[in-house]
């Protein structure tokens, strides 16, 4: 990038011109073209990609420091995660990274360097979301960077950074929307994690009276009253085979490992019974995953038996079979998004949990005490993927004693971080199930972060320096060539240099401030509230019933819990309760925001003043002072906590909290309004205009960027807006 400051927005544009030229018309396409130049484009400098290393990133799904025992942390019993801890060992461990509290919002943040108050990725997107909500084509992402550098770059699994096909109106690139944002090759999913358990296990024949599957497949006939113990095991070709206690221990446990249905107490027939359905998706051992390169976008659907297969067992065969594609002189990042530990959570492979064991008879998967141990469950059976993985990537090698030893050969750096803290029924202590994943608190956006690489001076040490998800994108984009130091870059940027943590064990703190946020997102409606019911919870962020559900909730919309009543706001559901006698329940802030530093927390949180009736929102601050020692002390888990309800603040807080108070308003205002600009280049000029063209086209002209009245349409409308602000320049 310093020796060709021009090569990584022509990169990005040329990588956009791509995706578009497989959607849109010859005319559509000129016009585009010509918005990013294309005879510059065409004559764009290869990049030396020289000995550059490869690059690694993996997410973990709703993981929080306090399920690793390399953290410090993992309740009274941690699960068995052996790669973590030689990813630990071996590399730098950094136990003061703040994420976001939610999927969307860190993933965003972490993919373009930038805080959600630039990117409006405010909280985990649903199909109520309006494109001005999701990750924009226009932004600088990690792999537009690293294209410029020569890098190529994949994205497996669970991404969650735009729309999806629930809702095709925001949804305007459809298949290509991951390659929209740079990645060259993308094979998972968009939503937000596995859909909800079949508790029918595939069967239509179910007496309805019985209780349902909890986990998706048929127990043992000691287990339930519908259980078996033999029967059918059909797979989606017709091919069938009887299974039995003496040839799997639970059958119909066994049968779904093996992507089939089972059919309880029957035999094999010559066709497939019409009763069995393998259309039905079923948490984490069904998906539908979109596979998407230079050349097409296809689809495994659920009754693909390359598709029927434990998800995180999936999703690692996905990430080797492309490294294993890659020349051995092309540099390469590979993004791999667990879908664990995300619920609905359903036991895993006794293989991949040696430790916590199969999990397979006698679990309930609607059980608290169950669904803990699940949870062990399912981070082991990702530690054990990650080992597999890493091993077929060459960065590990196994030793004498099968033990892990990095392998500098390998020229590739690793890092492993979670997306956000742990949700709330199964965080582990001293966190608090309220205030986990989805809260600003820390339990919310406390998260593990390991950096491995040859880079690594003294490895097994810990950096106790503030680092927040964002800042991996300066990192990567730094090992992979990238000069991001230019004035012109670094002040759209958030994200903070961490490279010298890696070489240097004495390195200074680069941050004196981490920060976080959630609000919500621009939509063209706010979904019904749900209440969760084991943290005590109302929110309204999930625009379906099932979704809801699936997480663990109560419905109180359409068809909810209360007959023949639907709820528009959490507010009229704690009315409704207290009229019947009830106790109310907590209700999720609507924006929450903190900023810290190396002693205090600030929070803001906009509330619904439900006294006032009228959907108006009051703004309540806490101040905390924290620290990352692990105990009840170091901590903001409790209202007692703020120091905002002592009777006065001492003159050393009061100075910490104005500060931080101004901190704060300075990141929230870091992104000035423009309105017309909608490629992100903060000048509002003929480029809007022919850039408006494309996507008033796309997609029937339906939700995008160019959405400036956030009505869900690109329309005359904005182009007016577009025009009204010509030559307007927000710099």
């Amino acid at each position: 990038m310093a020796d060709h400051p021009g090569a990584l927005e022509e990169h990005k544009n040329l990588h956009l011109v791509r995706i578009l030229a497989l959607m849109l018309s010859p005319l559509l396409l000129t016009a585009c073209l010509d918005s990013g130049g294309s005879s510059a484009l065409l004559k764009s400098p290869a990049p030396d990609s020289g000995n550059k290393p490869n690059l690694i990133l993996i997410i973990a799904d709703d993981v929080g420091v306090d399920q690793l025992s390399s953290f410090g942390f993992g309740g009274t019993q941690p699960p068995a995660t052996p790669t973590i801890g030689n990813l630990a060992a071996t590399g730098v461990s950094f136990s003061n990274t703040w994420s976001m509290p939610t999927c969307s919002t860190t993933r965003a943040a972490l993919f373009s360097g930038r805080y959600p108050p630039r990117t409006n990725v405010n909280t985990a997107i649903v199909s109520t979301d309006l494109v001005n909500s999701q990750t924009s084509p226009f932004e600088k992402t990690l792999p537009h960077v690293l294209a410029a550098e020569g890098y190529v770059s994949a994205y497996i699994g669970k991404i969650h950074i735009t729309g999806s096909d629930v809702n095709p109106a925001n949804h305007p690139f459809g298949d290509e929307a991951i390659r929209a944002l740079g990645f060259d090759y993308f094979a998972g999913y968009f939503d937000g994690g596995p859909r909800p358990i079949d508790v029918t296990a595939g069967l239509d024949n179910l007496d309805s009276s019985a209780a349902p599957f909890s986990c998706g497949f048929v127990p043992l006939a000691s287990d339930h009253p519908q259980g078996a113990d033999t029967g059918a095991c059909y797979q989606p070709s017709g091919s069938c085979e009887l299974l039995t206690t003496g040839n799997a221990s639970v059958p119909g446990k066994v049968c779904l490992e093996r992507g089939g249905l089972f059919d309880p107490g029957q035999q094999c027939a010559a066709q497939i019974p019409t009763y069995l359905d393998f259309t039905r998706q079923n948490a984490y051992y069904t998906a539908e995953v979109v596979i998407s390169d230079e050349n097409s976008s296809r689809r495994l659907d659920v009754d693909d038996p390359a598709s029927r297969l434990y998800r995180t067992q999936l999703e690692s065969n996905l990430a080797i079979d492309w490294m294993q594609a890659q020349a051995d002189d092309q540099p390469w990042m590979l993004s791999l998004g667990y879908s664990a530990s995300h619920a609905p959570l359903q036991p895993a492979p006794a293989s991949l949990a040696p430790v916590a064991g199969a999990l397979d008879t006698g679990i309930d998967c609607d059980n608290d005490a169950d669904t803990r141990q699940l949870m062990n469950q399912t981070m082991e059976a990702l530690d054990t993927e990650l080992r597999r993985v890493l091993l077929a990537a060459g960065v590990f090698i196994e030793n004498d004693d099968g033990e892990l030893e990095y392998n500098p050969a390998s020229n590739t750096v690793v890092a492993f971080v979670g997306d956000n803290g742990t949700y709330g029924p199964v965080v582990k202590e001293p966190f608090l199930p309220a205030r986990s994943k989805g809260t600003v608190y820390q339990g919310g956006i406390w998260v593990p972060l390991i950096v491995t690489g040859a880079t690594v001076e003294q490895p097994g040490r810990s950096v106790g320096a503030m680092v927040n998800s964002t800042d991996l994108y300066h990192l990567f984009a730094t090992l992979g060539g990238a000069d991001l130091s230019a004035p012109a870059v670094a002040d759209r940027l958030d994200a903070q240099p961490m490279d010298s943590y890696l070489a240097n064990p004495d390195a200074p703190p680069v941050r004196d401030t981490n920060f976080s946020m959630s609000g919500r997102n621009l939509a063209d409606s706010i979904p019904q509230p749900c209440v969760l019911t084991d943290v005590n919870i109302c929110l309204q962020l999930f625009p379906q019933k099932g979704l809801c559900l699936s997480e663990g909730g109560t419905w109180y919309g359409d068809d909810g819990v209360v007959p023949g009543q639907s709820f528009s706001s959490c507010c009229a559901v704690n009315t409704y309760r207290e009229n019947g006698g009830e106790a109310p329940f907590d209700i999720l802030a609507e924006t929450q925001r903190t900023v810290r530093n190396d002693r205090f927390k600030v929070l803001q949180l906009e509330e619904p003043n439900c006294a006032a009736g009228d959907g108006s929102l009051t703004l309540r601050n806490q101040l905390y002072e924290i620290n990352e020692s692990g105990s009840l002390q170091g901590l903001d888990n409790f209202a007692t906590q703020d120091l905002l309800t002592r009777p006065a603040l001492t003159s050393d807080q009061q100075q910490n909290y104005e500060t931080l108070l101004a901190e704060l308003d300075s990141i929230v205002t870091s992104e000035p309004p423009c309105p017309g600009d909608g490629n992100l280049d903060r000048v509002v000029n003929q480029k809007d205009l022919r850039d408006w063209a494309v996507f008033a086209q796309l997609n029937q002209g339906r939700s995008s960027w160019y959405d400036f009245n956030l009505d869900g349409l690109t329309d005359a409308a904005d182009r007016q807006i577009i025009e009204d602000n010509l030559g307007l320049e927000c710099l």
